[in-house]
């Protein structure tokens, strides 16, 4: 009886692995750990999910004023007088009739030209009374004078009192956190004190649940640095603009709206923007047992994660927010109705600032941008969460797809299970990206994904070395009668040994030998088996070398596949590289042929990947493994074409796709082949990444430009390219025949519907 308890079964490890990713997503979920690789490629999920959706912004009440090269070139080197910015904010206000203005720049040293202006004006002053020292009343005279011009010219004392005269300002701050304690390990606690007694005024006073505060996960600030007090105005509301990166990858997802200093709490730039925005309503921070449940301004309520952070739902790429340049707004050159009652943001985009942050959308995202996603978020209330029921929900569902797939996986065959494992998780995918884009939530995709994919290889490994007595049957009985290859493939499906075969995504070969038939012609039959003997040969090990299959030898031409019967998924790579080494040891074998006044030859060779049917073709008395499909005749079609462009090795955009990071390449055309309607684009190989010569890979992109413009149908230009990059590859005759086609097309132009495709009129 306990032996039958503690038999292993297929089910069994199914429980014991669907236990863990239980264990480990439970664990993350309750603040245990600090996050795992999962959930990491979790929240990376999200990011291409957001990606592939594109552009969203539908509301149009943000905009950005923008420190951008054309305002740097104007107006000079950042930071600018605050004379300037007194300006700019007088423009907004009075001009444009802004509803909000937030600051994402900060002010924490007094400016620098008011500095440089009242340090000569002192000297000037000191080096006067010494001169005229028995002249009191000139020494007061200028005293009066100075004293009337340091308050012209004091750029802060302006700028402070134009702050004043409005009320829907919001400026900006940031707080050292831990880890950067070190940058104001020099100031003074006076110096820390000072600073932070200017934010003061901002705090959070009215919190719901207060009795929770202390055990809250929040953020901790352990320094202020503000603006200086010439503009703490006090009608303007201060925020902090900093960001929280995930620690795993350091992309921005979350802000967090609140911030924990000195046993206070502190709301967000944008928290206090959307209060103005809602006419200056105080923020009420509501506190659960359990943690942060969110914040209400008047009517607005605000959800927020336990640890009082958003997860953004960003709107698109960079510059999907209108963007409006400084010197652009100051000089009017701006529609009034563009910024009328809007939301604006000040902030740098000019990369010279380095206020530039990694997103979901790249590593170049300006930071202003950043908080204009968040408070058009909250505006449309369309930021996304997850709520607790949520994360049970993700932890029902991994533990449901994890028994499930191991109660029907141990009935079901190999393919059988690996159809049905995949159609589940397409199903969950599709119902959880619905969910994500129309309810702004989701369950864990990752987990799941893990759960489901980890228990079907297991039971694969399970079931295999449970049969493994089948197989050594197998071996025995065909060994003496198929290849190795073919036994392992029959060892792990036995159903190969019926006729017929299965998709598979491979990369076919083809090559043939240039001129074959008038090089034929000249030899003798004893000669030209000879010479075809030791050619195939070297052709032969070689992709043995790399693991291809070879089908079959028509007359000199070389028909293989790579990744079939043994699979792997970096066949596509296999094949190009056997393709180089081919061409290479043809190069030593033409000058050992040549020494001997034999024949040279040379070899086209044609590569395409895709999904094709392998397996044993033929009649119940002779079988033959093969491949067949499309894919199989693109193959052998760029082998010919070859022919049209003057190359040796043509790969199709499929191959170079898989094979891209391991070869250097130059686009060649794009294509229709005989008997196609789809156009493929077409490549030739150069060499390994990173042995290619430069004078060669220059070459590449001279004819790259060149095809460019000829598909922008610049004709004049692309002509000029294609003659360069004939030379610089000392007569390239797919350089010559775009050079003439660029010519004809000069004479007729083939018009604006014209798609670039160029038809082969033969194989």
């Amino acid at each position: 009886m306990l032996k039958k308890i503690f038999k292993l079964s297929g089910f069994k490890i199914s429980v014991t692995i669907t236990l863990i990713f239980v264990i480990v997503y439970g664990h993350n979920f309750l603040g245990f750990g600090s996050g795992s690789f999962l959930d990491l490629l979790d929240k990376q999920v999200i990011d291409i999910a957001m990606r592939s959706r594109g552009h969203t912004l539908q509301n149009n009440e943000v905009a950005i004023v923008a420190i951008d090269t054309k305002a740097i070139d104007h107006f000079g080197q950042w930071p600018w007088k605050r004379s300037v910015m007194a300006r700019l904010l007088r423009e907004l206000e009075s001009y444009y009739e802004i509803k909000v203005i937030g600051y994402d720049v900060l002010f924490s040293e007094p400016d620098a030209n008011d500095i440089s202006s009242q340090y000569a004006l002192d000297k000037f002053y000191k080096l006067a009374a010494v001169e005229n020292k028995n002249n009191p009343d000139l020494i007061s005279g200028l005293r009066r004078i100075r004293t009337k011009i340091s308050s012209e010219v004091n750029n802060d004392a302006k700028f402070g009192a134009e702050l004043s005269k409005w009320h829907n300002i919001v400026l900006g701050y940031f707080f050292f956190l831990t880890a950067s304690m070190e940058d104001v390990k020099h100031l003074t606690v006076e110096e820390l004190d000072e600073s932070a007694s200017r934010i003061e005024n901002s705090e959070i006073t009215i919190i719901q649940g207060a009795e929770h505060l202390e055990n809250l996960p929040l953020i901790e600030g352990q320094a202020a640095e503000a603006n200086i007090h010439q503009l703490n105005s006090r009608s303007a509301l201060n925020g902090y603009f900093n960001v929280a990166p995930d620690l795993e990858d350091g992309t921005i997802r979350r802000i967090p709206m609140v911030i924990k200093f000195r046993d206070m709490y502190f709301p967000s730039l944008d928290l206090q923007i959307i209060r103005r925005y809602y006419g200056n309503e105080p923020i009420r921070m509501v506190v659960r047992e359990g943690g942060i449940e969110g914040f209400s301004i008047g009517k607005k309520w605000i959800q927020t994660a336990s640890d009082g952070t958003i997860m953004i739902n960003y709107r698109g790429p960079r510059n999907t927010f209108p963007h409006f340049s400084v010197s652009d707004v100051i000089h009017h050159k701006i529609a009034k109705d563009k910024l009328k009652d809007k939301i604006v943001l000040l902030g740098a985009t000019e990369t010279g600032i380095y206020d530039l942050r990694t997103t979901p959308f790249g590593t170049a995202f300006p930071g202003v941008e950043i908080h204009a996603n968040l408070i058009d978020n909250i505006l449309s209330d369309d930021y996304l969460y997850q709520s607790d029921f949520i994360h049970f929900l993700s932890f029902l569902l991994i533990l449901f797809s994890g028994l499930i797939i191991g109660l029907i996986l141990t009935k079901l065959r190999a393919l059988q299970g690996l159809i049905f494992s995949l159609l589940y998780l397409v199903g969950y995918f599709t119902g959880n990206l619905w969910l994500l884009f129309n309810e702004r939530t989701w369950t864990s995709f990752v987990y799941v994904l893990g759960v489901i994919m980890v228990n079907w290889f297991a039971i694969v490994l399970f079931k295999f070395f449970g049969e493994e007595k089948d197989k050594r049957f197998i071996k025995g009985a065909f060994q003496q009668y198929l290849s190795p290859k073919v036994i392992d493939q029959l060892v792990d499906d036995p159903g190969l040994l019926e006729l017929g075969g299965k998709k598979m995504e491979i990369t076919a070969f083809f090559s043939d030998v240039q001129g074959f038939s008038t090089i034929s012609e000249s030899l003798s039959p004893e000669e030209l088996v000879e010479l075809l003997n030791e050619y195939l040969t070297a052709m032969t090990d070689i992709i043995m070398k790399y693991d291809g299959t070879v089908d079959k030898f028509e007359g000199d031409a070389v028909i293989a596949f790579f990744g079939a019967p043994i699979t792997y998924g970096d066949h596509a790579t296999r094949a190009c590289l056997a393709s180089l080494e081919m061409q290479q040891k043809l190069i030593a074998m033409r000058t050992n042929w040549k020494k001997h006044g034999k024949h040279q030859l040379n070899v086209r060779i044609g590569l395409n990947t895709g999904f094709m049917v392998v397996g044993n073709m033929g009649s119940a008395y002779r079988m033959d493994y093969t491949m067949m499909g499309d894919g199989v005749n693109l193959a052998a079609r760029l082998e010919g074409v070859n022919k049209q462009y003057g190359t040796y090795t043509m790969i199709s955009e499929f191959t170079y796709e898989e094979a891209k990071d391991h070869i250097e390449v130059r686009e060649l055309d794009m294509i229709r082949v005989v008997g196609k309607n789809e156009p493929v684009r077409i490549y030739e190989v150069l060499g390994k990444k990173g042995e290619v010569l430069e004078e060669r890979l220059k070459a590449a992109r001279y004819y790259s430009k060149g095809l460019q413009l000829y598909r922008d149908q610049n004709w004049v230009e692309a002509a000029k390219y294609f003659a360069h990059a004939n030379k610089m590859f000392n007569k390239d005759t797919a350089s010559q025949v775009f050079f003439e086609r660029c010519k004809s097309f000069e004479k007729n132009n083939p018009g604006k519907h014209w798609d670039g495709v160029y038809q082969m009129a033969t194989k």
